[in-house]
């Protein structure tokens, strides 16, 4: 026996026999029941269908409360509006109220039974989205608490991700609650507004430490501060949130987590809602180098490369990771931090009275430009000095790291502290 799949719901008898007769071309299982508005309720509480056809009542609010009330109460059914003539305003708010389509009483039958098939098809991968979801979370791969994937598995799946075309032309992003505001509420709430504020074809994770991690196709870096800031606007100016992105292109999983992080850092060291490290260093370490550029030049800057590399990896990430862990015993009431990368290499101290930072940049080709800042009342004043690529030693870091400290601590604390 073969159950009836698509309801009509008609006052008007020529009505039901002008709409039978133009999806007569139907799948062979599909059939059609028809009911009048008074009914409805009662015909989808004993059935479920997946198409609902509804022919507009006289009254336009009517029409849109039958909307609204199928929609809350028979999620499982998609409906198409059936219009006696057009009527702009009924349509955009039977959109926003959730039907899939529309056609018009005079109508072509191949536009109503494309419109109708196309609905068949919508629902049938509704339901299988809704089923693969079931699986997601029993797997562990969707987080129950979030309804977010788990960033572990985010970074599995990332290079297959990242062969769309879409997702290289996107950014990534990490967002967190500021440390002084993650006691005050609940990441749970952040996590929500984020899944509200996404497209659908935007990817967010969760992740340890009250992280998110967000890729956002097909976007560029002003596109994805809006999307921050809708996201802060949501949450409340009484719960600051900070975010960190970068640009995806070509790179790792690995690389774009580096540089989001440190970018996130950043934007907690300097009070910021968000920051794009790379934003004023897009193509800074070789934008000297021109695409014609000849073996020798190109062979030249491999050679720097590979030389600030080696700083980078040798010098300044180790020394940055002991000198934080010295300090953290040393300076009371002080927020210590630090990050290291290809873009720049930032040593921050920070309390209420002042902001110090030692900022470390490559210029790309053969020296740092080196910056030791203070931002407070009767501060030292900052220091500007260029090193080339074998001047910056373990003894050359050690001494500008202490030298901020030194110049930190005399104006950081108040007498008795």
């Amino acid at each position: 026996m073969i159950n009836n799949n698509i309801l009509l719901i008609t006052d008007e008898n020529e009505i039901s026999d002008l709409l039978l007769s133009k999806l007569i071309l139907l799948r062979e299982n599909d059939k059609v029941e028809v009911c009048e508005l008074k009914d409805y309720k009662k015909i989808l509480e004993k059935s479920v269908f997946p198409v609902v056809i509804l022919h507009e009542a006289d009254k336009p609010e009517y029409t849109f409360k039958i909307i609204k009330n199928i929609k809350e109460q028979y999620p499982d059914s998609e409906i198409l509006l059936l219009l006696n003539k057009q009527n702009k305003e009924l349509i955009l708010k039977a959109y926003d109220a959730g039907i899939f389509d529309y056609f018009f009483t005079d109508s072509e039958d191949y536009e109503m039974l494309i419109k109708t098939v196309n609905c068949f098809k919508f629902r049938i991968n509704k339901e299988k989205g809704l089923r693969n979801e079931k699986f997601l979370y029993q797997l562990g791969v969707i987080d129950s608490k979030t309804n977010l994937y788990e960033y572990k598995y985010l970074k599995e799946i990332f290079i297959d991700l990242s062969d769309n075309l879409r997702i290289k032309n996107g950014i990534f992003c990490v967002m967190s609650l500021d440390e002084k505001v993650k006691t005050k509420v609940s990441t749970n709430r952040l996590a929500g507004i984020i899944k509200n504020s996404l497209r659908k074809d935007d990817i967010a994770a969760t992740a340890r430490g009250g992280k998110f991690y967000l890729i956002l196709p097909n976007l560029d870096l002003f596109g994805v501060k809006a999307v921050i800031d809708k996201i802060q606007n949501k949450i409340g100016k009484d719960f600051q949130i900070r975010a960190g992105f970068a640009k995806i292109g070509i790179r790792s999983f690995e690389t774009l987590d580096k540089i989001a992080n440190d970018s996130l850092i950043s934007a907690s060291q300097n009070n910021l809602t968000s920051v794009c490290l790379e934003y004023n260093n897009i193509n800074i370490q070789n934008s000297w180098l021109e695409d014609d550029a000849g073996f020798e030049l190109q062979k030249a800057f491999k050679l720097f490369k590979n030389a600030f590399t080696n700083k980078m990896d040798n010098i300044i990430s180790p020394l940055f990771f002991r000198f934080q862990k010295d300090f953290e015993t040393k300076l009371t009431n002080t927020q210590i931090s630090q990050y290291a990368n290809d873009i720049e290499s930032v040593f921050s101290l920070k309390n209420e009275n002042l902001h110090s930072e030692l900022i470390i940049r490559y210029d790309g080709y053969a020296k740092f430009n080196i910056k030791i800042t203070h931002s407070g009342l009767n501060s030292a004043e900052d220091t500007k000095i260029e090193l080339p690529l074998n001047g910056l030693t373990n003894k050359s870091l050690t001494a500008l790291l202490k030298q901020l400290k030194d110049e930190y601590k005399q104006t950081a604390y108040t007498k008795g502290e």
